[in-house]
């Protein structure tokens, strides 16, 4: 399906949507289509403007910022506070991250231009003449507004300049000479005077103050804090608000001072507290903690409980809450230690005077105190106001009935998931929803939720089948019809826990000869004989010997144990061949008194079988080691040419029946060329008197769990993604995965055998008279099996991770690669659950810290229970028995044959 979004502002907010909307694409799979609008530097606008002057710094700590790709802290070498054109560089750089890494699945889009209007179109938004299916707004502060002084006639003449807004360039007119009116006391004001030169600075605002200097605590003051969240999440009014900043506040001076000086900070928190402007401002930079200082520690590290209680309309039940807010911003969000002790000294030099600091009423106030004070420049130090501003494209929208303003406070009126109330697919989040959501205009993304809720709604929509439990990312399995039918019946899989416990194993030999068939046929159709030797240790059920025994094939047996089974089932001696890389005299006596070929590994092992043989004639494959400069060198057979020394003449007791090679891997390349090499070793055999039948390459024939390569190419990206430090870990602790098996590949067995056969390598078999004998395990068993355990809880790691429990241990569905790469299925019986989404790690019975089943996070769209059934496709290939284990004294999985629904004859006895 996928989707096409635009997201117009190129901010911290809209880098934050665009990077969380392509992060949630990258772990479900999803298409999207993204245009980001801006009117500038994509990343460096307004605030974040790369030619601003180095004095203009951040007003938040470095911790607080981050992009996906990494933190401000790690990329800024400034010391804190940093320059706000570092933040723009950081923006710029996590833009270009984005684009590097973006999902496969995904492309993305910048369009530098101004956005007037936004349309509705059906069920899309029309976006300068381009549809769209969602739009999300994040244009950040307004660059006008009707209040700017840039549209007041303030009559101080010519010879008075107004510069408005305050841009560096505007700002570098200003001369020693000059005599500056600041409308405004606050942070812009302070930025103002880092960069201009002037006889004097006087500033002008209405409460006749300073911002505090901020302060951070250096005592532990986490409690304080959460009982103060705690008692805010809960408040009826705004009094307990007050009531539990003052609490709080108390304890922090406490802790800090030894003195709580109650009276004090209940003033700071009525606005009763003024006294000297700069006696107050100079105590609030050269003192350690005030009572200032603590109530603005108190509101700054207990925000997110007030952005909790206040936001969405929830200011609605609490009187005067704007009061306070106004208040409590002067003493909690003021400048940083370094920039306030600048403005402090210009104060002390004085350059900035305070004569009219309170005269900021109205514009013929302001006016007139310019006059007083022989003005040569005015300076608008106030920026636009957040929520709506007239002139913008939010307005534009509310004006025409799109959106609505919250009247309290001027905020455009949006859901949790930044969805304009009232509408569909278009979204606004920051500044214009400021006051209906508290603080959502900030760099700092640990305090809202709304940002993902919508990138999480957008991807779901963009999701075929947004129901469907998956990995991340997804890999969806290539189910056969049986097992299809049989976990989409709760009852039956259910019935099967009861009977054989969890987990068992359910097999199905119907596919196994079609896969057979296709690899015979794939040879025929090159004019080579092609016998098939099913290898035994993929998987231990009797019931897939039975089934080569009854249809004429073969069955390759790697221990004594699968030798005196596959004996047992009546498989013929001739239609079996031994590959055990160790053999035990035991195993060599079993083989040779059934007429079992044996794949001799190396010249000390022949000696062995010679020996044990006696009298008796065994029958052998010598087992070569290909050349290492044509392929990976292996430990496995001996070279060409000492099978060649030690063969010389015929060995006594022993018959070489054929060639037999080991080959690590799937390429067909390595399998050509080693034929060849075993050709050459053929003929060397038959100069010597011997009289080899076949070439025996083993196993190593590919098979596909996956039938689109395309998600398979999207996880591997995403991989490489995880692994470089860009996506966000999707594995169990962050596991890189390096070593596992190609889940999707072409070809695959009968194309496969024919590439391996192609180039005139089948007819050198041919004229020779050879067959070419293969022990697929893997390729066989494909569709012929798999893994139901059931679900036994649900928790969260001590750190919050979701954790599912399933009644089997990590053995029972592991090879010697990391892990298994296939989407489990979810069996339930509670199909319409409305249960919250989760996205869990499954682990298993073992009492160790990484018992984990799969090691891939997996999204359960319905969330999951216990008593829930996961079931884990095509499993028969190796997963269930290669490293099974019994430990903790707990049973093995049971095999059942399906749909007979009977024990294999493994556990039958």
């Amino acid at each position: 399906m996928g989707r096409t979004v635009a997201i117009i502002g190129a901010g911290p907010r809209g880098l934050w949507a665009a990077e969380k909307l392509f992060e949630l694409a990258r772990q479900r799979g999803v298409a999207i289509d993204l245009t980001v609008f801006s009117s500038g530097t994509v990343g460096a606008r307004n605030a974040y403007e790369l030619d601003q002057p180095e004095q203009w710094v951040l007003n938040v700590p470095h911790s607080a910022i981050r992009s996906h790709s990494s933190s401000f802290e790690d990329f800024s070498r400034e010391d804190e506070p940093a320059s706000r054109s570092t933040a723009g560089d950081f923006l710029g750089k996590a833009w270009r991250d984005l684009q590097t890494f973006a999902p496969r699945t995904c492309t993305i889009d910048w369009l530098r231009t101004w956005v007037k209007h936004i349309r509705p179109r059906g069920e899309q938004w029309e976006v300068e003449g381009t549809l769209f299916d969602d739009v999300l707004i994040t244009t950040g502060h307004a660059d006008d507004w009707p209040g700017s002084l840039a549209h007041a006639d303030l009559g101080l003449g010519e010879n008075v300049r107004v510069i408005a807004p305050a841009t560096p360039q505007a700002l570098a007119t200003v001369t020693p000479d000059d005599v500056v009116v600041v409308r405004g006391a606050a942070l812009t004001f302070i930025d103002i005077t880092r960069v201009i030169s002037a006889k004097a600075i006087y500033p002008v605002t209405r409460s006749g103050r300073f911002m505090e200097a901020k302060h951070e605590p250096t005592t532990l003051i986490d409690d304080l804090v959460d009982r103060a969240q705690d008692a805010i999440r809960t408040a009826t009014n705004t009094q307990d608000i007050v009531d539990a900043l003052a609490e709080c506040a108390a304890g922090i001076l406490e802790r800090e001072t030894g003195d709580a000086d109650r009276n004090a900070i209940e003033q700071v928190l009525a606005g009763t507290d003024k006294g000297d402007p700069v006696e107050d401002f100079r105590r609030s930079v050269t003192e350690p903690v005030t009572p200032a200082h603590a109530v603005g520690i108190a509101f700054r590290k207990a925000y997110p409980a007030v952005i909790e209680r206040a936001s969405f309309g929830g200011r609605g039940s609490l009187d005067s809450f704007g009061d306070l807010t106004r208040r409590l911003e002067r003493v909690a969000f003021g400048p940083f230690a370094g920039p306030a002790a600048d403005l402090l000294d210009l104060i002390e030099k004085g350059v900035v005077r305070t004569d009219i600091l309170d005269r900021g009423g109205d514009n013929a106030d302001l006016a007139a105190a310019a006059r007083e004070v022989k003005a040569t420049v005015v300076i608008d130090g106030v920026i636009a106001p957040p929520g709506v501003v007239p002139g913008t494209l939010v307005a534009d929208l509310v004006d025409r009935g799109i959106g609505t303003i919250d009247p309290e406070t001027n905020g455009l009126v949006i859901d949790r998931d930044a969805t304009i109330t009232g509408q569909r697919h278009i979204a606004a989040a920051g500044r214009m929803t400021e006051g209906w959501v508290l603080g959502l205009d900030t760099l700092n993304r640990t305090q809202h939720d709304e940002i993902p809720r919508w990138a999480r709604r957008v991807v779901t929509e963009a999701m075929e089948n947004p129901e469907r439990v998956h990995g991340v990312p997804p890999m969806t399995a290539r189910i056969e019809p049986w097992a299809e039918e049989l976990t989409n019946s709760y009852n039956d899989c259910r019935n099967l826990l009861e009977e054989f416990s969890s987990p068992v194993n359910v097999l199905n030999p119907e596919p196994m000869l079609a896969n057979v068939d296709e690899l015979v046929s794939a040879g025929a159709s090159t004019g080579v004989e092609v016998k098939i030797f099913f290898a035994r240790k993929a998987n231990k059920g009797l019931v897939f010997v039975d089934t080569m025994r009854d249809a004429g094939h073969g069955v390759d047996v790697a221990s004594e144990n699968e030798l005196r089974q596959v004996l047992d089932r009546g498989v013929p001696g001739e239609r079996i061949i031994l590959s055990a890389a160790i053999k035990s005299d035991a195993l060599l006596e079993l083989a040779i008194a059934n007429g079992v070929v044996i794949s001799a590994d190396n010249v000390t092992e022949l000696e062995r079988i010679i020996a044990i043989a006696g009298d008796r004639t065994a029958l052998v494959a010598p087992r070569l080691a290909p050349d290492p400069t044509t392929m990976p060198p292996t430990r496995f057979g001996e070279r060409s040419e000492v099978w060649a020394q030690r063969l010389s003449e015929p060995a006594g007791s022993v018959t070489v029946a054929g060639v037999h090679v080991h080959l690590h891997g799937y390429a067909a390349a390595d399998r050509s060329a080693a034929l060849r090499e075993c050709v050459g070793l053929v003929d060397k055999l038959r100069a010597s008197g011997h009289d080899p039948q076949f070439i025996d390459v083993g196993g190593g024939v590919p098979m596909s769990y996956l039938d689109d390569e395309e998600q398979w190419n999207h996880a591997q990206d995403s991989l490489r993604a995880m692994r470089e430090g860009y996506a966000e870990p999707f594995t169990w602790k962050g596991d890189p995965l390096h070593n596992t098996y190609p889940y999707w590949q072409r070809p695959v067995r009968g194309a496969w055998l024919r590439d391996v056969l192609a180039d005139g390598v089948a007819q050198e078999l041919t004229k020779r008279g050879l067959r070419l004998h293969l022990e697929p395990g893997r390729s066989l068993l494909d569709g012929c099996g798999l893994i139901l355990a059931t679900v036994e809880f649900t928790k969260h790691r001590s750190d919050g991770l979701p954790l599912v429990g399933l009644a089997m241990n990590r053995t029972q569905c592991r090879t010697t690669s990391d892990d298994y790469l296939v989407d489990p299925i979810l069996v339930t019986d509670a199909p319409g659950s409305t249960d919250e989404e989760v996205e869990a790690f499954l682990v298993g019975a073992y009492c160790i810290e990484d018992e984990v089943i799969l090691r891939r996070r997996i999204r359960f769209p319905r969330g999951v229970r216990p008593g829930d059934i996961v079931a884990i496709p095509n499993t028969a290939g190796y997963f269930m028995h290669i490293l099974e284990s019994a430990s903790h004294q707990i049973p093995l999985a049971k095999n059942v044959v399906w749909p007979v629904g009977a024990l294999d004859s493994i556990d039958a006895g």
